[in-house]
């Protein structure tokens, strides 16, 4: 008996390849596609975890925390828990806080004992992707939303 040499590759192997491609082509796509939104997406989460801090300083302290926003100094801040951070060149800041949008000045979100907010919207902006962070009046639940 002879063994019998095969030539080529089999249907499972070239399968394999295939696979190995479209896993590699994915990797790819999605660092490609996540280098645009990076940068936006991570300060938005930087500055709801901001909001929520602040939030939580009002419940513990039992006094009201604010954060303002410095719409023309492209920069957010709060005085009562020590927050001061600046946005990066590309990113621009809008605020909406008492149903009034504000432009050029600064606006507040103030955090009370009882965990309710005087509520409002801020909005990040980068290359006309909007990403806007959500304050409720009643609650003071902070949420983000593209």
């Amino acid at each position: 008996m002879q063994a019998y040499r095969k030539n080529g590759f089999t249907l499972l192997e070239m399968l394999v390849v295939i696979m190995i491609i479209a896993l590699m082509t994915t990797i790819v796509g999605l660092n490609m596609r996540g280098k645009q939104g990076t940068n936006l997406d991570s300060v938005g989460k930087t500055l709801v975890a901001d909001l929520r801090y602040v939030r939580s300083k009002a419940l513990v302290g039992s006094a009201d925390s604010a954060i303002t926003v410095d719409v023309a100094g492209r920069k957010y801040f709060s005085q009562d828990a020590a927050i001061d951070r600046s946005l990066p060149q590309d990113i621009s800041i809008a605020i909406t806080a008492d149903e009034q949008d504000i432009s050029g000045t600064l606006g507040s979100i103030v955090f009370y004992p009882d965990g309710s907010s005087s509520g409002g919207k801020i909005r990040l902006i980068k290359n006309g992707r909007q990403l806007e962070v959500v304050t409720t009046w009643l609650n003071g639940y902070v949420s983000m939303h593209w």
